[in-house]
């Protein structure tokens, strides 16, 4: 069953990555939960693009690649 509001991403599924290392596996680890919808990582370390992309899941890290909030966007 699709929720009606499509154009929020589902962020509260991706809560557990806070305070985890960054990996590529996590990425699709969330990506599965989130039934293939969109998942990007930002922070410092990585380029981010500017578009806004109301569905997608975005994991925002520091420095030190950890995981520190989850938005959508």
């Amino acid at each position: 069953n699709m929720p009606n509001h499509s154009d929020q991403c589902d962020a509260a599924l991706a809560q557990y990555t806070i305070g985890q290392p960054y990996t590529a596996e996590l990425l699709e680890e969330v990506r599965a939960k989130a039934n293939g919808a969109p998942v990007r990582v930002t922070g410092p370390n990585y380029a981010s693009d500017r578009r806004r992309v109301p569905r997608r899941i975005s994991l925002l890290t520091n420095a030190d690649n950890i995981v520190v909030s989850i938005q959508c966007g």
